[in-house]
């Protein structure tokens, strides 16, 4: 009986020895402050990130009480306790006065440690500049659309999260600006009612560095790094013809601490409410960047593994009425219209495939070719979708984009081009052959080196019209003829079995240079895309891979996964060229003229 009693003693008093140790545990405190240099500026914003831990273990002290002080010469100018959550990490911040300069000491203490650094206080100044306000629908003689879903107000620093890189690599992110979020706002001109929005920022370097491309009033097409924008998500439909008033609060900080100092205010005013506007919602759902499907009658959506880097949200609505949307004389609608909207601005990093159903009695399909299509708002026009595939037992299309508006299903009659007038084979110099509407064209010499081979003709008027847009028969057609590729028997899709330009694409094929949207569709009246032309180019000039060069436009990142090596090696290699605003516009259709010059230039280096 005394053993058991000494040994139960004994182990009482190591429980107590272990209970005293920790109790004892020396307290350690580390902290950091946004921006990485030892100098702030009067007026600038003060955040502080920081961790109690033990001294000698670094297990976290939790649920501690954090004082932090900071002077000026000795006179207090903040004063605040917090409490550190359960891994011991905490946070606090204020604006340091506007007119004070000198010696700033900041203490933090808890627990009984503490830490104490000193930093200097200079004069007010800022290097923080509010320069657009942007939209993610183009705006039309400075009217925006009251389908408008996001506002982006940009700036020339990082306005979305701090970083310290000099601090340790569990503080080096002070986390997502939460004070910005709370920095702009939306109201009603007229009312003074303010508009419900929502503020998705961002909390590492990978998200921010991804850019983000906007319309400002103006109607011209803009892009930032995400870092450099507060994007407003509209939790509320705009109303038409109203007036709104962006304000933007001086105390809008940048990562360098410095703030914008005054208040901006912007207005805009929406247009018109029109009847393509009027919808129903179909469906809304979260997508995690594991990815996933929504399917509702009508319409799927398939949105793969690591498309985007963070939690979206989808919202599916069905347009109502429909006659305001542009349509070809020789196009038919036969399904529903349906947009399809996210919460983030950026594109899908993947191709997401996007399925509608059809009316297959709308359509005779010896007589229509069925393209999935979407509503591109800036050209104004439908525009198919990728690696398109018809199913007409199911009546189902299905097609590939990175990017969400308006989606349906197009039928196109299968029709012959305007007539052109073939010019015969000449051993003239190239500026022999002259149209009537080329004479000081930038493309002048190209085109007439181009129809002075015989590969590319004019019309009966005399007209070349070289800004017409080209099509995909028409530029497969064109190569055959200017590379002089011998004719073989290559690929036949069922709209180009009948086709005027059936020889030509099958010789193609063939020769590796073309292929179509599925195995049965290869849209030979559809314009045909400039990455679609750099593709087909690459392909004919045999442009090899190590051609390439990294390229810069802005809008890289809308061109498709599967032509930015064609795109990049044609840039290269002088090929093709950007705009003067330095975009590419993968998407946009190729004029004549633009054809005619990448042929030559092509043929200059094959």
């Amino acid at each position: 009986m005394v053993r058991k009693m000494q040994v139960s003693t004994l182990l009482a008093l190591l429980l107590v020895a272990l209970l005293v140790t920790e109790v004892l545990a020396v307290p350690s405190i580390r902290f950091t402050l946004n921006g990485a240099g030892q100098r702030y500026n009067a007026g600038a914003v003060f955040m502080l990130y920081g961790r109690t831990e033990d001294s000698s273990s670094k297990l976290a002290l939790p649920d501690a009480d954090v004082l932090v002080k900071a002077e000026v010469d000795g006179n207090p100018i903040f004063w605040s306790q917090v409490r550190s959550d359960n891994n011991g990490y905490f946070r606090t911040h204020f604006n340091l006065p506007n007119i004070t300069t000198g010696n700033m000491e900041v203490s933090v203490s808890a627990l009984g440690g503490s830490q104490v650094r000193n930093y200097e206080l200079g004069a007010k100044e800022s290097d923080l500049e509010f320069y657009a306000v942007g939209f993610d629908q183009k705006p039309v003689n400075k009217l925006v659309p009251v389908s408008t879903r996001t506002i982006m107000v940009a700036f020339n620093s990082n306005m979305n999260y701090f970083k310290n890189r000099d601090a340790d690599p569990d503080l080096e992110y002070l986390g997502v600006n939460e004070k910005n979020a709370d920095c702009v706002r939306i109201y009603e001109k007229a009312t003074g009612k303010l508009v419900n929005t929502s503020v998705s920022l961002v909390s590492t370097d990978a998200e921010g560095l991804q850019p983000v491309n906007f319309y400002d009033l103006e109607g011209q097409e803009r892009s930032v790094i995400r870092r450099g924008i507060i994007p407003l998500s509209l939790n509320e439909s705009l109303k038409s013809k109203t007036t709104y008033i962006v304000v933007i609060s001086g105390e809008v900080a940048a990562n360098s601490s410095n703030i914008l100092g005054e208040d901006v205010e912007i207005e805009f005013t929406t247009q018109a409410s029109s009847k393509t506007e009027e919808t129903i919602p179909v469906a809304e759902e979260e997508i995690s960047s594991a990815g996933g499907t929504i399917s509702e009658p009508g319409v799927t959506i398939v949105i793969p593994a690591n498309a985007i880097s963070s939690d979206v949200k989808v919202t599916i609505e069905k347009v109502l009425n429909t006659d305001a949307l542009p349509l070809n004389d020789k196009s038919i609608l036969i399904s529903e219209v349906f947009e399809i909207i996210k919460n983030r601005t950026e594109n899908f990093s993947k191709p997401v495939t996007i399925t509608l159903s059809f009316d297959k009695s709308k359509v005779d399909t010896d007589k229509y070719d069925v393209r999935i299509c979407y509503f591109d708002e800036q050209e104004n026009k439908w525009i198919p979708l990728d690696n398109i595939t018809v199913n007409l037992e199911t009546g189902t299309v299905s097609g590939d984009i990175t990017h969400f508006t308006k989606f349906a299903v197009i039928a196109v009659e299968k029709a012959l081009p305007e007539p052109e007038e073939t010019l015969p084979d000449s051993e003239t110099e190239p500026t022999s052959v002259q149209f009537s509407d080329t004479k000081g064209h930038w493309a002048e010499k190209y085109i007439a080196e181009l129809a002075a081979s015989g590969a590319i003709g004019g019309y009966p008027d005399g007209t070349f019209k070289p800004d017409r847009t080209i099509s995909r028969a028409e530029f497969a057609t064109i190569l055959v003829k200017a590379f002089q590729l011998p004719a073989r028997d290559g690929k036949v899709f069922e709209d180009t079995a009948n086709h005027w330009g059936r020889e030509y694409i099958s010789t193609a094929a063939a020769h590796g240079i073309v292929s179509g949207y599925s195995d049965t569709a290869f849209g030979p009246d559809d314009s045909i895309t400039r990455e679609q032309m750099a593709v087909m180019i690459a392909k004919a000039a045999n442009l090899q891979s190590d051609s390439s060069q990294p390229i810069s436009f802005t809008d890289q990142e809308q061109i498709s996964s599967w032509a930015a090596q064609a795109v990049s090696s044609s840039v290269s290699q002088g090929i093709i060229n950007g705009y003067p605003d330095n975009t590419f516009r993968p998407s946009g259709s190729a004029t004549r003229a633009e054809a005619a010059t990448v042929i030559i230039q092509a043929k200059k280096i094959n």
